[in-house]
């Protein structure tokens, strides 16, 4: 059997409050989790909400009237201790989670052989015109590390240009690597 924590989607949280949304494979007997809810819940400072509608369950944490300040864990400790009771609540049901939904990858088709050489051609000037690019950035970065040195030259306008040079190269070869991380 599975476990029931797969049963559990998280659909709002605060610090005093969380929601659930309650999924199952199979059908779940509210009444049956009211009861458990009941037994598993009886001794902690919690409230709870079933929503048979929403197919959900709220639990807030309401503190004790005692006279004594709780600390700032214990609405965290406590709603904690209240999932745990929960998930042995939709145990005690027979909850079962869903099958997972299956994941769709999407590959890139094959490339015609007519288009693979021109590809190729694009790719290798694609590849040049950036070398051509960041090896001007960096001659570019260069002067402009000089020119913040020396008072009165304009410095920042050559490194800002290097800077867009660099982001040029990078552009011009997206296209081209985009396939390259998703081959095998």
């Amino acid at each position: 059997m599975a476990s029931p924590l797969g049963c559990l989607e998280l659909v709002h949280q605060g610090p005093t409050r969380q929601r659930y949304r309650l999924r199952s494979a199979t059908p779940l007997s509210w009444t049956l989790l009211q009861e458990q809810l009941q037994r598993h819940l009886g001794g902690l400072p919690l409230r709870w909400r079933l929503n048979r509608s929403a197919a959900s369950v709220v639990l807030w944490y309401q503190a004790p009237d005692d006279g004594h300040r709780d600390g700032r864990q214990t609405a965290t400790t406590t709603l904690r201790q209240g999932v745990q009771a929960l998930l042995a609540a939709l145990g005690g049901c027979g909850a079962e989670p869903p099958e997972p939904a299956p994941v769709q990858i999407q590959t890139q088709g094959q490339r015609s052989t007519l288009l693979a050489p021109l590809h190729c051609l694009l790719s290798g000037l694609s590849g040049g015109v950036s070398l051509m690019l960041v090896a001007l950035a960096s001659a570019l970065l260069l002067l402009g590390l000089a020119g913040m040195m020396l008072p009165l030259s304009p410095g920042g306008i050559v490194l800002a240009l290097a800077y867009s040079l660099v982001e040029l190269a990078l552009w011009l070869r997206r296209p081209f690597m985009d396939g390259a991380f998703t081959m095998g």
